[in-house]
């Protein structure tokens, strides 16, 4: 009776007002807080964090008390919120190896027909265009630079900038009516929150205060230009957090609530004070009740289950396939009605959230009335998912610095799939022994990874971690070995194929590596074919090289990596002006933000303009790798030999002591000794030769 009684209470405020003119149609703006438990804010009870900048728009929106999500993933879930589909009807399944289908109509696509500006910024690599989330947009803002100082998780960016971004873009607006979504990565996981957030609060919560404060900003901006009062704002949040309540740290494994209840305010333009709504609601019905707020038909295949003004209850379906995907262990589905949640894995769950909202008994035995109902309910919602595609192994490095990680084999089609919750400890030691492995801690890694191929030798990425864990150490035969036990298990991956290839070619191993490579032609024509260009040009095989270089810029893979690899051929080839004109290319790649700059790609184009005689490019091309690898020796060098031999001794000087202060290695010492060799600066030689001595006692080459 509670939730009717508020349903009414929220009708009556909706009409209070004239519904919006066409012609007058307001801004609408989706503010998404990745990672957000609806539990963690003051808005929704919890006293473990101050948050004023939501709790102040709260007081002013619709504020769903029980909205869920229909995918605890981040890409999944934000195509629902983009298409008001569920992920079987978006085509994406998981956060990699899937695109949004091409058929179904985004919001942005629908509001751009209907004369709005499209922008976004987003905050993560998950959300990058490439995967189809940016269709419909006119700006798409996905551009997170990882500098080489960086870990893997630079792929994400701080919300501030993500913000700043979108005041910008903001501030472009003239009287056309817009649609912005701002995207902002904190909470997740690694919880890293800025002071005065770090000293004050647990550090989950101190990420939730970061994004509070970066929330604030943006609506001030919003006030400031005068939109924020006529606006249509949605506050959300994609899906929520385990913090260990069922023995999952973060997400994706699990359907419990504290990974599915998620954040939903709404401020209706020209709000002035908002309402509690207590109905079911998901995720997927934010862009209906959006269209329906502007009288905007919905696309064709959309159903219009509930609106802002009209707040229908419903069962919210939910899915993961992550630990089927990722670990070859059952997928999970989920059905939330009311107070009821049902969970089917292959032993079954019944919680009631209202009286046991931790989800600690579980009432299977209890309510078999219940249980009955809601496993028929749930089962025409369960679709098959496809395998996901191959996954680049750089696509597979990102994703598992933010956390995804693993990729298994496909189980038999006969054979029964592990239920997750019997897995816990599994997924711990893998976490820790990926841990081990992104400090170094190689022989500890190891001996862990070791461990978990023992007892789920289907784990696709342990058994490539594995064996690059014995390249670190130096076990090159080992680690080639380990990849090629990984490809028996799982002949399908080409990421295993590829790390034999890539391992076989630095050990000289030449024939074994094109075999590998051609392996995963079948699977990442792009990727395999700059791979055989570079096995053809260590053979000394200009013409093979050229040919499969030019397969893979024509491919859908890495293309400024593809152009790199063809300037490289061309350069080998003694063709330096089309050499540079790929190295270019590879540049305008980056350039346009579709790949993150990387070290040697300005080394290479400067090293084509010195042969050109272009010297000034050359030396700020030279310039450019040094702030992108700054403890890279190689563009130090070939800038003091260029401004050496043009007599700019006073310019060179500095480099020489830049490069030793950053990174004082045996290796960089021994690169400056050969520098002012090459320059015939004897005495320059010895006198870096004598520093490196001291340093290094024991280094032969500075004993010469």
């Amino acid at each position: 009776m509670r939730w009717l009684l508020l349903g009414v209470a929220v009708t009556a405020f909706g009409c209070a007002r004239a519904k919006p003119e066409a012609a007058a149609q307001p801004p609408v703006i989706i503010i998404s807080i990745d990672t957000l438990r609806s539990d963690h804010l003051p808005a929704y009870g919890y006293r473990g964090v101050r948050t004023p900048a939501i709790d102040a728009f709260a007081r002013e929106s619709l504020v769903f008390e029980h909205a869920y999500s229909h995918c605890p993933l981040t890409l999944p879930s934000h195509a629902t919120i983009l298409t008001g589909l569920l992920p079987a009807e978006t085509g994406i399944r998981d956060n990699a190896g899937f695109h949004l289908d091409p058929k179904r109509a985004t919001l942005a696509e629908v509001l751009g027909r209907n004369g709005y500006a499209t922008g976004a910024a987003v905050s993560a690599y998950v959300l990058r265009a490439d995967t189809g989330i940016n269709r419909g947009f006119d700006f798409f803002d996905d551009h997170i630079i990882q500098r080489a100082d960086q870990s893997l998780g630079g792929i994400q960016r701080s919300g501030v900038e993500t913000e700043s971004v979108a005041e910008k873009w903001l501030g472009d607006r003239g009287a056309q009516p817009f649609f912005f979504m701002l995207h902002l990565y904190e909470p997740h996981a690694p919880y890293d929150a800025p002071e005065p957030y770090r000293s004050q609060f647990k550090p989950y919560d101190a990420e939730i205060a970061a994004a509070d404060a970066i929330v604030g900003r943006f609506l001030e901006a919003l006030k400031s230009r005068g939109l924020y009062d006529r606006a249509l704002i949605v506050l959300l949040s994609d899906h929520g957090e385990g913090l260990g309540d069922h023995g999952e740290d973060e997400h994706g494994i699990f359907l419990y609530r504290e990974a599915i209840q998620v954040a939903l305010m709404v401020k209706l333009p020209g709000a002035t004070h908002g309402s509690r709504i207590d109905s079911t609601v998901g995720l997927r019905d934010v862009m209906p009740a959006i269209l329906d707020e502007l009288h905007i038909p919905l696309p064709p295949g959309l159903e219009q289950r509930s609106t802002f003004r009209d707040v229908k209850p419903h069962a919210v379906y939910s899915e993961t396939f992550y630990p089927r995907f990722h670990f070859g262990w059952s997928d999970l589905h989920s059905l939330t009605d009311g107070a009821k949640h049902y969970i089917q894995a292959p032993r079954p769950e019944l919680y009631d959230v209202q009286s046991d909202p931790g989800e600690t008994t579980n009432l299977i035995e209890s309510d078999r009335r219940t249980f009955a109902a809601m496993k028929s309910a749930i089962a025409p919602m369960i679709t098959a998912a496809a395998a996901p595609a191959a996954i680049a192994p750089e696509e597979a490095a990102k994703l598992a610095a933010l956390g995804y990680i693993g990729t298994s084999a496909a189980a038999g089609a006969n054979e029964p799939l592990a239920d997750p919750k019997d897995k816990r400890e599994t997924f711990r030691e893998l976490r820790g022994a990926f841990s081990l492995f992104r400090a170094g801690k190689n022989a500890e890694a190891l001996e862990a990874f070791r461990k978990i191929l023992g007892e789920n030798p289907r784990m696709t990425d342990v058994w490539d971690v594995t064996a690059k864990t014995y390249w670190r150490m130096g076990r090159q035969s080992e680690a080639i070995d380990a990849a090629k036990e990984g490809l028996k298990t799982n002949p399908q991956s080409a990421v295993l194929a590829m790390t034999v290839a890539e391992f076989a070619l630095q050990s000289g191993r030449f024939d074994e590596a094109r075999q590998h490579a051609e392996l995963a032609l079948p699977l990442d024509a792009a990727r395999a074919n700059d791979l055989l260009a570079r096995i053809a040009l260590a053979r000394g095989d200009v013409a093979a090289a050229e040919r499969n270089a030019r397969l893979a810029t024509a491919g859908g893979g890495d293309r400024a990596a593809a152009y790199v690899t063809l300037a490289r051929v061309l350069k080998k080839g003694g063709r330096d002006s089309e050499a540079l004109a790929a190295a270019d290319e590879a540049a305008r790649v980056v350039a346009s933000g579709n790949t993150p700059p990387f070290a040697g790609l300005s080394f290479l184009r400067g090293d084509l303009l010195a042969r050109l005689g272009r010297n000034e490019e050359a030396a700020a091309a030279f310039r450019q790798e040094i702030a992108l690898a700054p403890a890279d020796a190689r563009a130090y060098q070939s800038l003091i030999v260029l401004l050496l031999t043009e007599g700019r001794g006073e310019q060179a000087t500095p480099l020489v002591f830049q490069l030793i202060d950053r990174a004082p290695t045996a290796e960089n010492f021994a690169a400056i000794v050969e520098t002012m060799k090459t320059v015939g600066d004897v005495n320059g030689a010895r006198y870096w030769a004598a520093k490196g001595l001291q340093k290094f006692p024991h280094d032969p080459r500075f004993q010469r």
